[in-house]
């Protein structure tokens, strides 16, 4: 009965460990998805993934893509840190864009996004 109770304990233990550091990957994950939605040009997604307030700029970022090919490469988005209700994300890999046969790299490490949860999901809400 003790092993039973001591199992019971350091897997109630563990789960609740990967509990605390899920709202980290989940705000790497959001700024991944808005990044991937981007690249993809679907307007709706990035809207969707965006603070009310940075919906505008986020329409902006779609529709510049428009005239060109866009894909992402070696997308790795992670935590740098918090402040308030701010949650600050960088991404590594690069948004590729293609016109004309050619290729500009776009390198994502330059931006630092901050992120947001609103109505319960986290939400791009600026970079810089």
């Amino acid at each position: 009965m003790r092993k039973f109770v001591f199992l019971l304990t350091a897997l109630s233990i563990i789960v609740l460990a990967g509990c605390g550091g899920q709202s980290e990957s989940n705000a790497a994950s959001a700024a991944e998805n808005y990044m991937i939605a981007l690249a993809e040009k679907k307007k709706a997604r990035v809207i969707a993934l965006s603070c009310k307030e940075w919906e505008e700029s986020a329409t902006l970022e779609v529709d510049a893509l428009l005239s060109v090919e866009a894909s992402i490469s070696n997308l790795n988005c992670e935590i740098t840190g918090e402040e308030d209700t701010d949650t600050y994300v960088v991404c590594s890999g690069s948004l590729d864009l293609t016109y004309n046969d050619e290729i500009r790299a776009i390198d994502l490490s330059r931006r630092t996004y901050t992120l947001r949860q609103e109505d319960g999901q986290w939400r791009v809400c600026s970079y810089k």
